[in-house]
């Protein structure tokens, strides 16, 4: 309690603006489909004024901004990574005037070349405000006693002791994750029994592994938190094993990333993922470039509504959805988040096998720790395997035989290991084209 109390002061004193315009959001309601899109097409009117007046790269796709349609929209073209490593200059506001309010970040450096970005004191705020409204959709007090799982390395740069405060000021305490052994793992869980935090916050590929430890062994989990995942698709043998480690916990899928911040979540008693339109505005398209129907799986595209430095339009992130609402004009709901772009396995033919084929066959195997599969050429695979002391080549045959049905003119190179490499910040991907 008197950690609790600390965190709550703290957060009225330092994060006065973040409470305020978390309270005004909290008052907004994620079903009024109507009300919501007009707010955030205001906030992209505003957006696109800024770019078009200042911005180099989008003064020739100016249009009409107090009264635009969707096809008006898309006359911007898809901003890619590569596109803003050539021309970082073009994309940048030179008439914004808060310039120590700007700062430095990357992204997008898992199997190649990271990009840079700038992002304004607004946008983070922003960022941040709807994370909390997320916690708050989740039933999730952003006061209450929380453990990070987690650990990405350009992350982990704070000494002990200023951790050590920040853990105090938050009422948090981080678990690293980017290591984890069944030693490693016997003592989390009995920090975590000790701790019995009302919420935990992990990478999801970390929670699952731990909750395949602790299922496993048949260790007793004395609370029940609400758990939220993210870095990675919650695929639904995750989500059983997870949920039945911690004794049927409330379990969220939040979608973000280092570009744009908070994009979209779960909240309580509705499995769809819910746009977070104050921050940004989604769009999930097909390989024309078009809108996908509900239902239908696409690209996702961003746009950010705070940023008014280097705004990203119409950004293609790398991640792929299942559309959840018939809006023409981008969309406030997403079925799922299903996974990389990179997270596909193509055929000769030109036809694609979705990452989720292949958990789904690796997954909850009793001789298989984890997994990693990628193609390396369209006519090669490498696949990694983590053995466990149950393991049977027997179990592993019938799963080739059943990718072969799949890929029949495909070679696939098993290599057994020990661990598998994690990106730079922490993930791992499970399945990977490098095509």
């Amino acid at each position: 309690m008197i950690r609790k109390l600390i965190a709550f002061a703290y957060k009225e004193v330092f994060y006065s603006k973040r409470i305020a315009l978390l309270n005004i959001l909290k008052k907004r309601d994620f079903s009024n489909i109507e009300e919501n899109q007009k707010y955030q097409m205001n906030k992209l009117s505003s957006v696109l004024d800024v770019a078009f007046s200042n911005i180099e790269y989008y003064k020739k796709f100016k249009f009409n901004t107090t009264d635009f349609s969707y096809s008006d929209f898309k006359k911007i073209p898809i901003l890619t990574k590569e596109i803003i490593r050539t021309q970082t200059d073009n994309l940048i506001n030179p008439s914004f005037a808060k310039l120590i309010e700007i700062s430095k970040n990357s992204s997008g450096g898992s199997t190649g070349e990271p990009v840079t970005f700038f992002q304004t004191k607004d946008q983070k705020q922003h960022g941040i405000v709807n994370y909390f409204l997320a916690l708050n959709s989740n039933a999730v007090n952003i006061n209450d006693r929380s453990v990070y799982l987690w650990g990405a390395l350009q992350d982990m740069h704070n000494t002990d002791t200023v951790f050590n405060i920040r853990s105090i000021l938050h009422n948090n305490t981080t678990l690293n994750t980017f290591v984890l052994s069944d030693n490693i793992m016997k003592t989390y869980i009995r920090r975590l029994n000790k701790i019995k935090p009302k919420f935990i916050k992990a990478y999801v590929h970390s929670i699952y592994d731990l909750s395949k430890f602790i299922n496993k062994n048949n260790i007793k989990i004395n609370f029940k938190p609400v758990i939220q995942c993210t870095t990675g698709p919650l695929y639904p043998e995750m989500r059983a094993e997870i949920e039945k480690a911690f004794n049927q916990a409330h379990l969220f899928n939040f979608y973000g990333s280092r570009e744009v911040s908070a994009i979209a979540t779960e909240i309580t008693g509705n499995s769809d993922m819910h746009i977070l339109y104050d921050n940004v505005l989604i769009e999930v398209l097909d390989e024309k470039g078009e809108s996908v129907k509900k239902g239908e799986e696409g690209e996702i595209v961003v746009t950010t509504l705070n940023n008014f430095y280097m705004p990203l339009i119409r950004y293609k992130i790398g991640d792929r959805a299942v559309k959840g609402d018939n809006l023409e004009f981008g969309t406030l709901k997403l079925k799922s988040v299903v996974g990389r772009t990179l997270g596909v396995i193509h055929r000769n033919d030109g036809s694609k096998i979705d990452g989720q084929f292949f958990t789904t066959l690796f997954f909850n195997k009793k001789g298989i720790k984890s997994f990693q599969l990628i193609q390396k050429t369209i006519s090669k695979l490498e696949l990694k395997i983590i053995k466990t002391e149950s393991f049977k080549k027997e179990e592993l045959n019938t799963i080739l035989l059943r990718i072969e049905k799949e890929l029949p003119d495909v070679e696939i190179d098993v290599t057994y290991c020990d661990k598998i490499n994690l990106t730079s910040t922490g993930k791992i991907m499970y399945v990977y084209s490098r095509l």
